[in-house]
């Protein structure tokens, strides 16, 4: 090669490209954890359960929450109605005369 500066410095370029460049996508929708993550998963599920089933009594018998009770009436009048402007028709192929 007759320039070996110019050479080496597209070569660097291009590994560092290639260090840049992602080689998986970003998304995430299939991954659900792997073998390792499995008993953590299945602990967090027994754990859930358990609880659901502990405290459903005292869910039973409790007053329901606050955001079950309708919205409070607003303090504003209803907007207006706009109706069309003065001397609007449709056209004539709307009612089909």
């Amino acid at each position: 090669m007759t320039h070996p500066r110019t050479a080496t410095a597209a070569m660097a370029l291009a590994m560092m490209a290639l260090l840049v460049v992602p080689l998986s996508s970003a998304s995430a929708h299939r991954y659900h954890g792997g073998p390792l993550f499995w008993p953590f998963a299945a602990a967090a599920a027994v754990v859930g359960g358990a609880v659901a089933i502990a405290t459903a009594p005292f869910a039973a018998i409790a007053a329901p929450p606050a955001y079950y009770y309708p919205p409070p009436r607003p303090y504003y009048p209803p907007p207006a109605y706009y109706g069309p402007p003065p001397g609007y028709s449709a056209p004539g192929y709307y009612y089909w005369r």
